[in-house]
């Protein structure tokens, strides 16, 4: 038996030690799949930044972009630069709306620090943008004035509830804008007004505008109400005289003067001038329901006085065909992008003869349109 063994079973001591190697290797490459991820471990692959191309890609070619913009910086004159190119600064929306009616309502921008009286404008967002204001043709002041009674014009006073009143009202009290935006802040952080002396507490606000303020301050009993559901300064700003109980029986929104505005339930001095001046930039009302779009008429006041409105006189009509951009901006329904729009369109088919061709613009919105289907002229 065990020479049968050696027959089959005999190696050579070069051939014994060939095979102690061959079995040492074979029992490292066994080994080798199991120590590798230990030694190396694996790397992972973030396929963020190429589904995000593959869907922006495939994406429809009008669907809107989900990523901001990068700001761009540029120099720019506050007092004339439109919404839109405001927005391209890297500032937000209402920023930006902001500073379009202060500079409407309240006064031009006269010095690149008046902006810091924007009180939704940001300390970081004015240090970016200050370097490049420049205001072109500056306002001229009065003379025999100085700058500071120059530069603020008088303040207003109404009865007011600081738990609501907008930032945009706050600042028709006379309030600088880094005095609302303490008080916004103040708020938005939980505090609360309970009295007319409460008003001492925001840093910033000096004692003695404090004081002045005071006796207008009218905070209802209770709990102070959710600013969404505040009704604006104009309906607190002239309590009804026993005269005025009784309310007119129509109003001709197209012919009515400020003072007849002022008989109606909720409608002070300040607001009223607010309707005729948005009546005048559009031309006159189509329809009742365009006064609820004045600035600052709440919805709730607007409802109540709506069966009041009655359409008395056809609008005043822009003609298309012979208007250049700025005249066609005039209207308030229309911005720089739009107007340009339709110089262009015109300037390569001709004069537009019907609503339809108007409508053919596919920059301008379709809302846009029908609003201003009641003013084009086509003569």
């Amino acid at each position: 038996m065990n020479d049968w063994l050696k027959d089959y079973f005999y190696y050579t001591k070069s051939e014994r030690n060939g095979a102690w190697v061959l079995a040492i290797l074979i029992f490292i490459f066994a080994l080798l799949p199991l120590v590798y991820p230990i030694l190396s471990p694996p790397t992972s692959v973030e396929f963020d930044g190429f589904e995000a191309e593959l869907e922006a890609f495939l994406a429809p070619e009008d669907a809107p972009s989900t990523t901001a913009p990068e700001p761009a910086l540029f120099h720019f004159d506050p007092n004339t630069l439109p919404l839109d190119s405001l927005q391209l600064l890297g500032l937000s929306r209402k920023t930006a709306n902001t500073i379009v009616r202060f500079r409407e309502k309240v006064r031009p921008f006269r010095q690149t620090e008046d902006l810091q009286d924007i009180y939704t404008l940001s300390e970081e967002d004015y240090a970016r943008i200050a370097p490049y204001v420049r205001i072109l043709n500056r306002p001229t002041e009065p003379q025999g004035t100085t700058r500071r009674a120059a530069k603020a014009p008088a303040p207003q006073r109404f009865a007011f509830d600081p738990n609501t009143l907008s930032g945009d009202s706050l600042m028709l009290l006379g309030l600088s804008g880094r005095t609302v935006r303490t008080l916004i802040n103040y708020r938005e952080k939980g505090g609360q007004f309970r009295q007319p002396e409460d008003l001492k507490k925001i840093y910033g606000l000096p004692p003695d505008q404090a004081e002045a303020l005071m006796p207008y301050v009218s905070i209802p009993k209770g709990e102070p109400r959710p600013e969404s559901q505040a009704a604006d300064e104009e309906a607190q700003a002239t309590p009804p005289s026993p005269e005025a109980t009784e309310p007119p029986t129509s109003i001709r929104i197209n012919t009515a003067a400020p003072e007849e505005w002022q008989a109606l339930q909720g409608i002070g001095p300040a607001l009223a001038r607010r309707i005729c001046g948005f009546r005048d930039k559009l031309g006159g009302f189509a329809h009742v329901d365009q006064v609820g779009e004045t600035y600052g008429l709440p919805d709730s006041t607007f409802q109540r006085i709506r069966p009041q409105l009655v359409v008395d006189q056809p609008v005043q009509r822009l003609r298309i065909n012979h208007l250049d951009a700025t005249g066609l901006k005039a209207h308030p329904y229309l911005t720089w992008k739009h107007a340009n729009a339709i110089i262009a369109y015109r300037g390569q088919h001709g004069a537009f003869t019907s609503a339809a061709e108007v409508a053919k613009i596919r920059s301008i919105p379709a809302e846009v349109l029908k609003k201003m289907e009641p003013y084009w002229s086509f003569e």
